[in-house]
Formats: structure tokens, sequence, C-alpha cells
């Protein structure tokens, strides 16, 4: 150190000379170590900002040049010349030094709070593509990163891959909205688990949530309820929308390490996989490509790369490169992704996101707790947006590994994302909204005309006339076959799918899944039935129901009939 040098040159020691030598110096510490990287000791850019920009950032060293005789020896008089050193450029990144201290303070004290091997925090704009924060633990000081562990220096915000679970449901949400294989007051019913191709898969909540619709669906997080979704929306379209997301590819982000995640071929993925990825379970993805996909839906459907750099400046300030918003591609409309976040807002207000609420302010978000295959450890996500109408912050949070009883991401991850937004809206002083009232109407209830055996271009203006969205099933020009069953009363704008070809009535996607009718009265389940676009047969209509011929959470065709068996109250 400079101190240090002062004093021993005050000794007049002989023998003892000093050398200058430049040292890349980092005078936060440990403060953004994963975006910022760290340089050797010949100052040559290793890791982060400094190896991907090193060419920028490293200049270049002075020199004399003089005419030398055959020994090497300087020629007097000869040529000389004095080439003076050239400092590098100016990197101005995107990172507000405020909320990546709130985003570091946050993952501090989770490590404390919880059993976890680590943390990530990433803070977008969603509008632009800029990240604000990029946190990660554990952390390590680029001044002297070789006294830390290798693995420390791993930016795993984009070089580590993990199941996103639930926070995956905003990717199928948007897509089967889009693609029109769901509205939000179409029926489903979760009897608290599904069967798939004989495999049993499971709702979170021990029994299931029963009747919902499909924003109540978004709103409890219901996995039997994705599953039904995602096998309308079908494997080609929603692997199509997962690529078109940005997912099993890099962002671009331009820092080292990036990885691509993890998603079945297309060729591997059967009734199961496709079932699984429904609720963000068989795939894997990077923080940095989850939360710049969920930017796409706070973004009016556009995706656009994240940037960490702003912009390059010589050492006079001459500007050498502004980084603009760079677009990729509309991947949802704008009246979709619009829909989307009112669903997420709904999470929030009165569903599984409930710990992530801010008084004043409109979020929507949605939680995610993925389980380690074959052990009791978990990975817990919240990813959110704010204001939700026009949001200008994308805030996600992972924590990894998590063990112990505590694990949910709504005991968890939903928490420290309010703290982070909370502080940061008050850092960037973006006001509440006051007495805005966000409660919808409810919807009226409509009675489905009977269109079988009409054409279809007369049987689709007359559901739409009586505000009934329509899902034109095959090329044919005339109805066969349509779900739910003429006469049953459902919300406004519920999805009526037509089906114009027989085969496509016997496709396992338009399957739907029985519920559990023990205890319901005759008409309930008659009523119930009929929705789901299932019939029912008992020898009487008194009574409550004791036995069904098709055990609950099978998936059978729809215009199926099942058996009811009532109570004998003689």
């Amino acid at each position: 150190s400079d101190e240090t040098a002062l004093q021993i040159r005050e000794l007049g020691l002989p023998g003892i000379t000093f050398t200058e030598e430049s040292k890349r110096y980092y005078p936060k510490g440990t403060t953004a170590s994963h975006i910022l990287g760290f340089a050797g000791i010949d100052s040559q850019g290793l890791d982060g900002i400094e190896l991907s920009y090193d060419k920028y950032l490293k200049g270049s060293p002075g020199k004399i040049a003089a005419e030398k005789d055959a020994a090497g020896r300087t020629i007097p008089g000869g040529v000389q010349e004095y080439i003076p050193p050239q400092n590098g450029y100016n990197i101005y990144l995107t990172i507000d030094e405020v909320i990546q201290y709130i985003a570091e303070r946050e993952l501090d004290q989770a490590i404390k709070e919880f059993n976890i091997s680590g943390g990530t925090i990433i803070v977008m704009n969603p509008q632009n593509g800029e990240v604000l924060a990029l946190a990660n633990r554990p952390q390590y000081n680029p001044n002297n990163f070789a006294e830390y562990p290798q693995k420390y220096w791993r930016n795993r915000a984009i070089s580590d891959s993990f199941e996103p679970g639930s926070t995956f449901k905003i990717i199928t949400t948007a897509s089967a909205l889009e693609e029109g294989a769901v509205s939000e007051q179409d029926s489903f019913v979760d009897p608290g688990y599904i069967k798939v191709s004989g495999e049993r898969i499971s709702c979170w909540k021990s029994g299931g949530h029963g009747a919902q619709s499909f924003a109540e669906v978004v709103q409890n997080s219901c996995n039997v309820g994705f599953v039904q979704v995602g096998m309308r929306l079908g494997k080609e379209a929603f692997y199509n929308y997962i690529n078109a997301f940005g997912f099993g590819q890099d962002t671009g982000i331009k820092l080292p390490g990036e990885a691509n995640g993890l998603v079945y071929g297309f060729d591997k993925i059967g009734p199961v996989e496709l079932a699984t990825m429904s609720f963000g379970h068989g795939i894997t993805v990077t923080p940095i490509q989850l939360i710049t996909a969920v930017s796409a839906v706070a973004n009016d459907g556009m995706l656009l790369k994240p940037r960490v750099v702003k912009e390059i400046r010589s050492p006079d300030g001459e500007l050498v490169e502004k980084h603009e918003p760079e677009q990729v591609r509309q991947v949802i409309s704008k009246e979709t992704a619009r829909r989307t976040r009112r669903l997420l807002e709904r999470v929030v207000e009165k569903g599984t996101g409930e710990a992530a609420y801010i008084e004043g302010y409109r979020i929507g978000g949605k939680t995610g707790t993925a389980q380690h295959y074959g052990n009791q450890i978990y990975d817990s996500s919240f990813i959110g947006m704010v204001p939700i109408d026009h949001p200008q912050l994308v805030i996600m949070v992972t924590l990894y590994d998590l063990a112990g009883g505590t694990h949910f991401a709504s005991q968890t991850a939903a928490p420290i994302f309010r703290n982070v937004t909370l502080d940061t809206l008050r850092y960037l002083d973006i006001p509440p909204e006051v007495n805005k009232d966000t409660e919808e109407e409810e919807p009226p209830v409509v009675k489905i005309p009977d269109v079988t055996g009409m054409d279809i271009i007369e049987a689709d203006g007359m559901l739409r006339s009586n505000d009934l969205n329509v899902r034109i099933v095959g090329e044919n020009e005339q109805v066969q076959k349509q779900v739910p069953l003429a006469g049953v009363e459902v919300k406004a704008n519920s999805t009526v799918i037509l089906f114009t070809d027989v085969e496509q009535i016997n496709n396992q996607k338009y399957y739907v899944t029985v519920p559990e009718l023990k205890g319901y009265e005759y008409q309930e389940a008659a009523n119930l039935l009929s929705e789901l676009g299932l019939e029912i047969v008992s020898d009487t209509k008194e009574g409550k129901i004791i036995k069904q011929s098709i055990e609950p959470g099978t998936r059978i065709r729809g215009g199926s009939t099942i058996q009811v068996k009532l109570e004998d109250n003689g």
C-alpha cells in the first residue's frame, strides 16, 4: 500500500528501491462481485464484465522505441519514439447501486433466517430490458478472489439452472390464453390428483381444490388444473411458446458462463412430460431466462434482450457505444399480456402470493416451490411485477436448497420479494395508487345454446352473441359435438369447444378430469358434469351420491357418461 511504501522510504534503507505497478481495485468490495468479475495480476479480465468487455477496459501500455546496434546498445543520436500509454474505455452499467444494495441485504438476511445454500435476486426494468440489480449468495471479494472457493465465483443468476416449479405457470397461462385454449371463466375440477397415462399426479393441496374457474386455478396454483390446461394447449403449441419465450437458449446478456437450461426434445415429450411441464417440473431454467420471459408479459408481450451495460465512453467522456433496448420478438398479444397480469394480481390479492402484498400497490406475481428428486430439499422462488397496469419493475427471488420445515415460497421467497419491492418503490419514488378499486364485477351467467349440427360459422356467431368464447377443433364445416353441453349455465366469456372432426373428439388433448361426486345431490352433480361436458346416469334422482362408475382424477373423453349410485333413503 502507499502507506507502507512511505514508511519504508522514510527509513532510507540502502538497496531498497520502489517500482509502481498498476492493479485493478474494487472500492465496493463484495458489492456486485458476480457482475463485475475480476482481473488477474496482469490486469487481464478473467470473469464478469472484466472478461466480457476486456478489450474495451484494458487500454494499451506505453513504450519507448529506440534504434539499437547488433549488441543491443542504444545508438547515440538514433531514432527514438515515445508511445504513451492509453487508458481503457469506461463501462457504464445499468445496475443501480442502491437497488443492488437492497437486494444483497435481503439475501444476507435470508441466509441468516433459512437453511439454504445460497440465493439470487434480480431486479429488471421490463420496458427496456435493463437489469437494475443482480445479486447472488454466496459472494466473494474480487480484490482477493483467490482466497475464495471457485464455486463462489459462479454467477448463479446466469450459470445455474433449476426447476422453476409454479413460477413457470405464468408461461403456461399466457400461452394458453394466447392460443385460445382457455379463458378466465372456464371450469375445471381438482379432486386432489389426476391420472395421466397411468401416472398419478397430485395437487399440492391435500384433497384438491374442487370445482373452480381457470382464474381460480391460477390464484390457487392448482397443479391438476394446469395439467388440464397444458393438455388442452397441446404438445406442439406449448413447445413453440416455450421456445418463443426464450427457454432452452441463452438470453444474450453478454456475461460469461451463461447456461441454456434444459428443455425436453420435441420427440421426447409424451403425455406425462407435457403434464409436468405445465406446472414447471421436468424443465430447468436460469433465473435470467425466467425473469426475461416474465418481463415479456409485463412489457405487453414483447420479449427484450436483458442488458447490464448502458454505454461505453472514452477516458475523455466521448461516447463510443450506446446500448439501446433490443427487441427479440412479440411472443403474445398486448391483450393476452394484460389478461395474464390481471390473473397474477389475483394471486397476490387473495392467493398463494399474499405475503408479497404491499398496501396501495397493485402487484402481480407467482410463487414456485420445486422439490429436488429423492430428498427433502427445495428451491423456492417468487417473481412479481409492479404496478400491474404498466409494470416498471419485475423482481425475482430464488432461494436454493432449502431444507427444513419452512420451505414453501409463500413462506420464504414471497416475503423477501415484498421487502425488496417496498424499498425499491420508495427509492424510485413510485407513488401508490390512491383509492383505486381493483375488484372486477362478477361476469353474468349465460345458458349455452345447442349448436350441434349447425354450420360452423353460424354456430360461432350464435355463441359469441351470447358472450361466449369459441374454440374450433377440426377443419370440417359442421359441428359434431360441443363441450360444455347445451343447456349448461356458465359465466360469460367461458370457452365452448366445437368439434367438427369425429377423430378429434377422441384426442386426449380434449379429455376432462372426473370430479369426486361422493356426497353431492344428484342435481348438483348433473350441473357440474354438464359444465365439464360429461353426462350422468342413475336409477334414481333422490338422495346423495355414494358411488360413481369412474374413479375421480381419471381423464376421460368429453361427452362420456358417468353412472352413479345414490344412497337408499328408504
